[in-house]
């Protein structure tokens, strides 16, 4: 009977860092789809992305052609012509743009499209291109990416990543309580950390290999796609890394101070000298 509470509190420590660690995982899934979705960085891919499957330097001589004889009335817009997403072109921009800042000035117009309408931009447009990346593979996958990375994504990862932030607070403090020694809390907490961290590096790892492999016998448009995927991988790598240094490094702390707490004195207390008669 007496040994009872202490097994109940070992199976609540292994149950809560088990919990904890999922919760980690997944927290930091989250935290990366928020920063590659950010604005700043989902236009990015977005405009690599628009470059390649909609092949704008092959249709800009054609494009440029059309403008010059398109007649737009001041204040006005028109989009531009032969091009799949409904870049609009002020009067003004119509007459001036030409060439590499014409070029610019669509693949950033139609980044913000995508970002902010999503895959919806291409309603209509001819996705000859698209059609030719399999939906089972590394540019599928980049691809089904690019879908993800738009603002209202963004919103949802950052309420999802701000919940499990919540919940994982709140199961650390629970393992805090579950284990009594501070030393070993901090190695409990480190060894959950690592557990989260190190095979999810791992996979992001093995995403950005299949990514680079994949490219060696990819098309040259193909392999533009994937360069993207490429890229992007960095960003949870970069996370995974910081996440399993900092598991380390908490739980090296726990451990020296168990070491240092478990050293013997230095120096043993000398015995009191005979007092003489």
């Amino acid at each position: 009977m007496t040994q009872q509470p202490s097994l109940l509190r070992i199976a609540s420590q292994w149950v809560i860092a088990a919990l904890l660690a999922a919760v980690l995982a997944a927290l930091f899934i989250l935290i990366a789809a928020v920063q590659l979705s950010s604005e700043e960085a989902a236009t990015k891919a977005h405009r690599r992305a628009v470059a390649t499957l909609t092949e704008i330097d092959r249709l800009l001589p054609g494009i440029e052609d059309e403008l010059e004889n398109t007649n737009v009335p001041a204040g006005e817009t028109v989009p531009v012509p032969g091009f799949p997403i409904p870049v609009q072109l002020t009067a003004d921009e119509t007459e001036t743009l030409r060439g590499a800042q014409l070029r610019e000035r669509i693949l950033d117009g139609a980044a913000k499209l995508v970002y902010e309408d999503g895959m919806d931009s291409w309603s209509g447009a001819d996705r000859d291109g698209v059609q030719r990346i399999e939906r089972i593979s590394a540019a599928g996958a980049v691809d089904t990416g690019l879908g993800l990375a738009t603002e209202s994504r963004h919103r949802l990862f950052v309420a999802g990543a701000v919940l499990l932030g919540v919940v994982a607070l709140v199961l650390a403090a629970g393992l805090m309580l579950a284990v009594r020694d501070w030393n070993m809390r901090l190695v409990a907490l480190g060894s959950v950390i690592i557990a989260a961290g190190l095979p999810s590096l791992a996979a992001a790892i093995a995403a950005r290999f299949a990514f680079k492999t994949a490219q060696t016998d990819a098309d040259p448009f193909v392999e533009e796609l994937l360069d993207v995927g490429v890229d992007a991988a960095w960003v949870p790598i970069r996370d995974y890394l910081i996440l399993s240094a900092l598991g380390f490094v908490v739980a090296a702390l726990g451990a020296l101070g168990a070491w240092l707490q478990g050293r013997p004195a230095r120096h043993a207390t000398l015995p009191a000298a005979p007092v003489a008669d």
